[in-house]
């Protein structure tokens, strides 16, 4: 077999394919009237027909049917072998699955992830989308390989890197604000607890803390509006829905433009921290491994509430 005929080839392979000559000629970037003439120069050379011509393209002939089944295989082990070839040249492609909660993936982990990304193309990356409870019972069982969570209560099974610190702070606009005190007639911190309030469901151990400082303080909360998650309570703040109960470090850019306002109620805090999250016992993948240093060279110490959000805003931009 010569060059010759492995051209001629290919252009038959592709005719059978598709069944057009005018189609096939656009596929191999070649003039269709190259490819009628490749096809008329192997049917002399074989001594047989291979293709019937009609109105709207070709049909093979039995002995085409035959002769394409033989070419076609041919040309599907050369192409597997190229892709065998070229595998070989790639780097071994690692996963990693993360699980995180939407606030986290949202203002810490998308900005890093982008960069990760760029720096690791070859590990394959799932994000699992849930709680730090949730993620807490999968790292457990070995279901994740890293979490990025709230501190775990129990340590006994799970090893905790923590990054940053938060705390949460009740804000509203500035035009909710004014609109409530002008409805009540009184100064703000009177008729706090007349306003709607905004804050995660009734289970959440932040909300917990919230309900028994209003009940410690005598107040009676007139309007709630419960929300699942501190991303919509964010959104829901922004917008002028009432005063949220919200992380500082997420709305420090609005605190500091005068979107938000940041109305100050005594509210015990108590240090709390996100943080990466892994399994002590599971075997540490190279994968894991590369993550964990790359997060802790971007967060090279616990950063403070209200100045986390420069590191973010530097992160997102690199």
């Amino acid at each position: 077999m010569n060059d010759h005929n492995i051209h001629l080839y290919r252009i038959f392979n592709e005719v059978a394919r598709v069944g057009n000559i005018t189609h096939a000629a656009k596929n191999l970037y070649i003039s269709q009237p190259a490819v009628s003439s490749a096809i008329t120069n192997l049917e002399n050379s074989l001594g047989v027909r291979l293709f019937i011509r009609k109105s709207r393209g070709v049909q093979l002939t039995e002995k085409g049917e035959l002769f394409y089944k033989r070419v076609k295989s041919a040309f599907d082990i050369l192409e597997q072998g190229e892709f065998e070839i070229k595998q070989t040249e790639r780097p071994e492609i690692g996963r990693l699955s993360i699980g995180l909660s939407t606030t986290m993936c949202h203002f810490v982990v998308q900005p890093f992830l982008k960069k990760f990304i760029e720096d690791h193309p070859y590990i394959d990356i799932t994000l699992v989308n849930q709680s730090s409870y949730q993620t807490f019972k999968m790292l457990e069982e070995i279901g994740l390989d890293i979490g990025v969570t709230t501190e775990p209560i129990k340590k006994d099974t799970l090893e905790y890197y923590p990054f940053m610190q938060y705390e949460y702070i009740f804000v509203a606009t500035p035009a909710y604000i004014k609109n409530l005190k002008l409805r009540e007639a009184t100064d703000i911190y009177e008729c706090f607890d007349r306003g709607t309030l905004m804050l995660l469901h009734k289970m959440h151990p932040i909300r917990k803390r919230v309900d028994q400082y209003f009940y410690d303080n005598g107040f009676t909360i007139g309007h709630t509006l419960e929300v699942s998650n501190m991303d919509l309570l964010i959104q829901f703040s922004n917008m002028g829905m009432g005063i949220g109960y919200v992380i500082r470090n997420f709305v420090q850019e609005e605190l500091e433009r005068g979107q938000l306002l940041e109305l100050v109620l005594e509210i015990p805090q108590i240090d709390r921290t996100f943080g990466l999250t892994c399994n002590k016992t599971s075997q540490r993948t190279k994968e894991m491994q590369v993550f964990i240093d790359d997060f802790k060279r971007t967060f090279k110490k616990i950063q403070h509430p209200k100045y986390n959000y420069s590191l973010l805003k530097k992160i997102n931009t690199m």
